[in-house]
């Protein structure tokens, strides 16, 4: 089994409720699959960097999770079938996006900017 991300991006004009619901279908049709996964995550209603299907906007969703190669293909028909995914792709993730996803998940990655350290020069340093 590989680890996967796939990233997909609904159409703007289903509710919040709609888009939730068409998440856990995507899940649904993984763990059928006995793919395990691993993380959800909905990144909210997000403008996009070019128009698709005449929408400047949509709700973009992460999905990451650990399957065989041959649930990709099916995960990619059910995303081809539903007329709510605008786009789509998924990648295999290596041994360092593992770790960086784990890392990035407990919030290493998220210090306020009030946290950033501030160098500070010391009078010996101006003088020399």
């Amino acid at each position: 089994m590989k680890n996967y991300e796939t990233v997909f991006i609904l159409n703007p004009v289903l509710s919040d409720d709609q888009a939730k619901d068409t998440v856990e279908k995507f899940v649904k049709v993984l763990t059928k699959a006995k793919a395990s996964v691993i993380n959800v995550e909905q990144w909210g209603l997000k403008k996009m960097a070019y128009p698709i299907q005449k929408k400047s906007t949509g709700f973009y969703n992460l999905l990451e999770f650990t399957a065989d190669p041959e649930t990709i293909q099916t995960l990619e028909t059910e995303f081809r079938r539903d007329e709510s995914v605008m786009r789509f792709l998924t990648t295999v993730l290596d041994k360092h996006a593992v770790i960086y996803n784990e890392r990035r998940r407990k919030g290493e990655f998220n210090r306020n900017r009030t946290e950033k350290k501030v160098y500070t020069r010391k009078k010996e340093d101006v003088d020399a």
